[in-house]
């Protein structure tokens, strides 16, 4: 088999086409290829990011409450008053609830991710923090199990 094209006649020398021009749109050589930078943010990954953003937030804001009231939690003998259970309860919760946050913008990213002819960028970066709070609220969780099976 031969896969060499035949050798194009020197008789019809031809200038190449111009932009805007409608010689280029006859020219069969000619293929468009699409700029980048044209691409629009996917939608679903904005979301992620922002998803992201806001646990990230609201996991400072949790963390820095809980600090407030574990002072006022312990008595002399660094023993848990008996009135602590109300503030233990909503740091659970509140976690809980920031997970399922954290689990819909990862999904969120990953629609991102998937979308053709769509920047990735924040898709990407909202993805990366959601699945690293995941993560960690894992490695809490099975750190919180062995020392509960420890003692």
């Amino acid at each position: 088999m031969d896969y060499h094209t035949p050798p194009k006649s020197d008789t019809a020398a031809t200038e190449p086409a111009r932009w805007g021009s409608s010689e280029q749109d006859m020219n069969p050589d000619y293929v468009y290829q699409e700029n980048k930078r044209d691409y629009k943010h996917s939608g679903p990954g904005i979301a992620s990011f922002v998803i992201a953003l806001l646990t990230l937030v609201c996991y400072a804001i949790t963390f820095v409450y809980v600090g407030a009231q574990a002072s006022s939690l312990m008595n002399e003998h660094n023993k848990l008053i008996a009135d602590s259970a109300e503030t233990i309860m909503y740091l659970g919760l509140t976690m809980l609830i920031l997970v399922a946050v954290n689990i819909i913008g990862a999904v969120t990213g990953i629609i991102g991710l998937t979308l053709r002819r769509r920047r990735k960028v924040f898709a990407i970066i909202g993805t990366i923090i959601n699945a690293g709070f995941l993560l960690l609220f894992m490695l809490l969780l099975s750190v919180v199990l062995v020392n509960a099976g420890a003692s």
